[in-house]
């Protein structure tokens, strides 16, 4: 009974603090983005400003997230990057590093750890890549039923990077949701375990699992999809 109030109190807390809905977006880490029904009505710097820029390098910022620090990079993105005919189309701020314990963005109570963003040159949202790592199949599949539920029967697309997977995607107003996961055996996987009271770190096991990939799509940029090839953008289409 304890744990069962304990679970509705924190669910409570986190629906409370939820931005991004129809409001003001907050700076990421200040509080989760709703990726269901954000408003994707603002400009990236709401979410990355620029006080956070990192003192020590170039094109990065430094993130508060609860008592620690993210990297993210800012990144200008080209078409004919490597050609006379080079051009700047836009931006994208990608997430260098993530822990399971934060919670940087929810979609159907499904938690994000991990946050990617690529906006227009004048700072306009393009799309948002949100992923989870360390999911099973089951809690994928869940959470497509979840937005099945929501939003209707989803369009299957081929997504090819590495290897072939397959895209689910949902149509909302102004907006479409994708969503993948890929399998991770974690062949080129470090998994470490730190304990701050004791001050070590320990290796742990590979578990092989699922990592999930959403995207919320500005229909009035589908077309620039074409041009993301980094991060997790990689698996929006």
């Amino acid at each position: 009974m304890i744990k069962y109030f304990k679970h509705r109190f924190y669910a409570f807390l986190l629906s409370i603090a939820i931005t991004g809905c129809m409001g003001k977006v907050k700076p990421i880490g200040q509080a989760p983005l709703n990726l269901i029904d954000i408003n994707l009505d603002f400009k990236v710097t709401s979410l990355y400003p620029e006080k956070y820029k990192s003192e020590k390098l170039e094109n990065y910022f430094d993130i508060p997230v609860g008592e620690k620090t993210i990297m993210v990079l800012r990144d200008t993105t080209f078409i004919n990057e490597f050609s006379q005919e080079q051009k700047a189309v836009g931006v994208e701020y990608s997430q260098m590093s993530s822990s399971s314990d934060d919670t940087l963005a929810i979609a159907c109570k499904q938690a994000f750890s991990s946050l990617s963003v690529a906006a227009s040159l004048d700072g306009k949202i393009k799309a948002i890549g949100a992923e989870v790592s360390d999911i099973t199949d089951k809690e994928a599949k869940d959470f497509i039923a979840a937005l099945t539920n929501k939003h209707g029967k989803p369009k299957k697309l081929e997504g090819d990077f590495m290897s072939k997977f397959t895209i689910y995607e949902w149509e909302a107003q102004n907006r479409i949701f994708r969503y993948s996961t890929i399998f991770n055996d974690e062949k080129n996987t470090i998994k470490l375990k730190v304990d701050k009271e004791e001050g070590t770190i320990k290796s742990m096991d590979r578990t092989p699992h699922h990592d999930g990939y959403f995207f919320v799509i500005n229909k009035a940029f589908v077309n620039d999809l074409k041009t993301l090839n980094n991060g997790v953008f990689v698996y929006v289409k």
